[in-house]
């Protein structure tokens, strides 16, 4: 059985209280690495459209899969 995946507004939490700055770009999201992030992540930006950043919207997996590219964030870091 496959866990839950977490929806955007838990993403945001997760981010908000780990020190990333989540910007807003027309109606998209752009989340930035905080500047003392160890090790220094590959990209510090991943940017999220904007029809996945309603509160309730899960995110696609090629938005997943670049957040854990970036920061090696996962969903059960998000979820736990």
């Amino acid at each position: 059985m496959s866990s839950r995946r977490p929806k955007w507004k838990e993403y945001e939490r997760y981010f908000l209280r780990h020190g990333y700055a989540i910007r807003k770009s027309g109606g998209d999201r752009i989340i930035v690495a905080p500047p003392n992030m160890s090790p220094p992540p590959n990209r510090q930006t991943v940017r999220i459209g904007h029809l996945y950043v309603t509160p309730g919207e899960e995110l696609p997996t090629g938005h997943v899969k670049q957040i854990k590219r970036a920061f090696g964030v996962t969903p059960n870091d998000v979820l736990h």
